[in-house]
């Protein structure tokens, strides 16, 4: 991907797609979950290299007290 793309990929409706192939909203809606629960996505690409990498992180879950004295 190159830096301008890169720079819009988790606007809603970016898409560098033809018209009616696609609305953009993937990335958008993925990024606002990930968000949403306090995590991150961290995007890796270079421009003319084959893929993209997409790592996702997540707080950790907390472990309930009751779960700890069930195991």
């Amino acid at each position: 991907m190159n830096e301008d793309v890169l720079a819009h990929i988790f606007e809603p409706f970016f898409t560098t797609r033809d018209v009616g192939e696609g609305t953009g909203l993937g990335l958008s809606v993925a990024h606002g979950i990930v968000t949403s629960m306090g995590g991150v996505i961290s995007v890796e690409s270079v421009e003319g290299a084959r893929g993209t990498v997409f790592r996702v992180y997540l707080p950790a879950a907390a472990v309930h007290e009751r779960a700890r004295a069930l195991s």
